[in-house]
């Protein structure tokens, strides 16, 4: 069984993902290969990782979380968040709350953070 949101792998007789609460399903949809996944949010704070895919999952914009499952085993960070890049702009607008409530690194839209050094 598979998470379809973040697709993560379980065990035949779970039903649902522990992390997002998504209905589990027997095969994942392939992912597009001409599709390109960028960086909408990079944290340290499991936190603001959890409110980040709920509001992406609200929104129906497919996510990966790059770095999730050690940052909740070992407590080690950073995790990234990361969407088509068809999907960033809305998702940028979507997480904008948490840039500015200083949860994250805030990243402009040409995929570089507040420094300027590329991120992708």
């Amino acid at each position: 069984m598979y998470c379809p949101n973040c697709r993560t792998e379980y065990k035949e007789d779970i039903t649902s993902c522990a992390d997002c609460g998504a209905a589990l399903v027997a095969e994942l949809e392939p992912i597009d290969e001409r599709s390109e996944m960028v960086t909408v949010l990079e944290t340290g704070d499991l936190s603001a990782v959890v409110l980040a895919k709920s509001i992406l999952e609200e929104a129906e914009i497919p996510y990966f979380a790059k770095g999730e499952i050690p940052m909740e085993q070992l407590s080690v960070g950073p995790v990234e968040i990361q969407v088509d890049r068809r999907d960033q702009e809305q998702a940028r607008e979507l997480l904008e709350s948490l840039a500015e409530g200083g949860t994250q690194e805030h990243f402009n839209d040409s995929g570089e953070d507040d420094s300027g050094e590329e991120v992708m």
